[in-house]
């Protein structure tokens, strides 16, 4: 049998982390890391049986998912086929963790498969439907508010101008969050600045009816916080300056016409209103992204090609960003909507993002 090349076991080694993401996907959302966290350690690892237990799992696949973990070196197997995680991999493997979430795009982006494989072709549709992704958007939130949930109060607020935080605080500030998805964001903004007003809007009914669940954390209803679902390219004609501020976090590139959503946004912002768009740090290359992002990029083209091309190139006329649209396509679209000045900022705190902010012209 001939050597085997090292592209070839490079060919071989991105076959098996794909099973092994699946199947770290799999134990995220039944919560076998969970479980097997809670009853093993070191000095006492547990059998397939007594995690199953603890998971209301069956034992047998319980079993062959940690067969999976083990071999794969996600989990620690010993001879006698007893299993537990090194302590310093607890806080990565368990609920909470941040880079976790990011496999369970590979399930979810699988659904669409064949779908997908329809829209590359010449005679094929032009994308997909929002719809065609059921459970992406559940997954999205969950990613978003792991990456973000930590910094969002004491890093993004701060970084969209001085004086703004404290303007918050004080109140009557009325704050519109476009393509909000479950909520996650403007929930957390309704909770810490309970005299400003918060609007959250979706295009999709499935994305407001969860956001319509957020609760502050006593249980009880904000009464700072509204979620409708509208198409950002085309708001309420009454919303002419009405808000002092407007963001976006991760939305606009999913966007068929972010163009005329970019419009819009300037459009309802009040004359000095601030505009913070959080996306994707592309640099609109594709060598420069290897360069600079190394195997990260991949799973951002990755995800992109799977989903947010089909979703924003699913009309006639759509711009197709996908998500790796980068910085020079964003501050040109930026630009020919109005804001005059673009500040791109840095967001160390949030891995694999940047900012920009946006001032309408005019005295607020």
């Amino acid at each position: 049998m001939a050597e085997t090349t090292d592209f070839q076991k490079r060919l071989l080694q991105v076959g098996v982390d794909g099973l092994l993401s699946a199947s770290i996907a799999l134990g995220h959302q039944l919560g076998l890391f969970d479980a097997l966290a809670k009853i093993s350690s070191e000095e006492k690892p547990a059998t397939a049986a007594q995690v199953a237990q603890e998971s209301r799992c069956k034992e047998r696949y319980v079993k062959e998912w940690l067969a999976v973990m083990g071999v794969g070196d996600i989990i620690t197997v010993t001879e006698d086929e007893k299993f537990y995680i090194k302590k310093e991999n607890l806080a990565d493997l368990t609920r909470g963790a941040q880079i976790i979430p990011y496999h369970t795009f590979l399930p979810l982006c699988m659904k669409s498969y064949d779908k997908i494989a329809k829209v590359f072709t010449e005679d094929g549709p032009l994308g997909l439907a929002y719809s065609d992704f059921t459970g992406f958007y559940d997954a999205m939130a969950s990613v978003s508010e792991a990456l973000h949930k930590k910094h969002l109060i004491s890093g993004f607020i701060p970084a969209l101008g001085s004086g703004l935080k404290e303007r918050l605080e004080k109140g009557g500030v009325q704050c519109l969050d476009v393509g909000c998805g479950k909520g996650f964001h403007s929930a957390l903004m309704a909770s810490h600045y309970p005299k400003s007003h918060f609007t959250g809007i979706d295009i999709t009914q499935d994305a407001v009816d969860m956001a319509n669940q957020q609760k502050k954390t006593d249980g009880q209803a904000f009464d700072n916080l509204a979620f409708i679902q509208m198409n950002g390219a085309k708001m309420d004609a009454s919303w002419t300056d009405k808000f002092d501020l407007v963001m976006i976090f991760d939305a606009c590139h999913d966007q068929m016409r972010p163009d005329l959503c970019l419009k819009e946004i300037y459009r309802v912002l009040k004359p000095g209103g601030v505009f913070g768009m959080l996306g994707v740090n592309g640099s609109s290359n594709i060598y420069k992204d290897k360069q600079e992002m190394g195997l990260m990029a991949g799973q951002l083209y990755g995800v992109s090609m799977f989903h947010c091309l089909p979703v924003s190139s699913n009309s006639e006329g759509a711009l197709c960003l996908g998500a790796m649209w980068g910085k020079e396509r964003a501050q040109k679209l930026l630009k020919e909507a109005g804001f005059k000045q673009v500040d791109v900022v840095p967001t160390p705190q949030f891995p694999f993002n940047i900012l920009y902010v946006c001032k309408k012209d005019g005295i607020n």
